[in-house]
């Protein structure tokens, strides 16, 4: 059952680095893409190719995850800006274990709410202190 999209939106190469290393461990991905904001970019541009890309999603009968590396940041302003035009999910914060709990899931978990919830809580979790104390353990 393919019937989900991920596009992660990211300042930088952040998140097109975060796919390749979730590939590594995971192998080559479906649906999975990912756009930059660089320095010097338009925030429009950005707007404009999420826009595509999620339209093209919707095309395929897919439904959109985006993923963004900080709330209040121009990547998560460009994805609740497609709130009005597209049903979306939108998770902030994305880090590694969030990525790889939702490739794991994304295609056979059938509750979209239920995904993002325990994605978010990977995302939680998976965000741990070490010090000289954890060798003690």
């Amino acid at each position: 059952m393919e019937n989900r999209a991920i596009l992660v939106i990211t300042h930088g190469e952040f998140g097109i680095e975060l796919i390749k290393s979730a590939e590594m461990i995971m192998g080559p991905q479906r649906n999975l893409r990912a756009l930059a904001l660089r320095p010097g970019e338009s925030v429009d541009d950005l707007r404009e190719d999420a826009s595509k890309i999620v339209q093209e999603n919707e095309k395929n009968g897919l439904e959109t995850i985006l993923l963004v590396d900080l709330l209040g940041g121009s990547p998560s302003n460009v994805s609740l800006s497609l709130l009005s035009k597209y049903d979306l999910h939108i998770l902030t914060g994305i880090n590694m274990p969030m990525l790889i709990e939702l490739l794991t899931f994304y295609q056979t978990e059938e509750d979209a709410n239920n995904l993002i919830q325990t994605v978010q809580g990977t995302g939680t979790s998976g965000i741990h202190h070490l010090n000289r104390n954890f060798l003690k353990k």
